[in-house]
């Protein structure tokens, strides 16, 4: 058996993405389909799907770590007042804001709901 000694040459995508990104979206723009670097573009947006739902369960978590601290620390509060409502505040208006963005998310936060709360919890 013999190896070859080419390597591979190294393709847009690995050289310079953000090269590779403008290049892909002006392909698409111009329906240049046979240009477009299908599996690369494909596996970019299936990681857009991933992180997606990575922040939204991110947020959901951060928001319920904050209530039960404002819930459960009652000596804490006494010492420090207001602590956290901002930060819930905050968490409480980016989590609409990712809906409005993806509302087909909404489902996967009720589905979360439960693990992520036990997830604060232990947080």
């Amino acid at each position: 058996m013999t190896r070859s000694t080419e390597t591979a040459t190294p393709t847009l995508y690995e050289e310079d993405f953000y090269l590779w990104l403008k290049t892909t979206a002006e392909q698409l723009k111009k329906g240049q389909f046979a240009e477009v670097d299908l599996d690369n573009l494909i596996e970019e947006i299936e990681s857009m799907g991933r992180s997606e739902r990575h922040a939204s369960k991110s947020l959901l978590t951060r928001l319920l770590e904050h209530l039960l601290k404002l819930t459960y620390w009652q000596s804490e509060r006494d010492c420090h007042g207001n602590y956290g409502h901002g930060e819930i505040n905050n968490f409480r208006a980016e989590i609409p804001d990712l809906l409005e963005d993806s509302p087909s998310l909404k489902p996967y936060l009720r589905e979360i709901f439960e693990p992520s709360y036990h997830t604060a919890l232990e947080n």
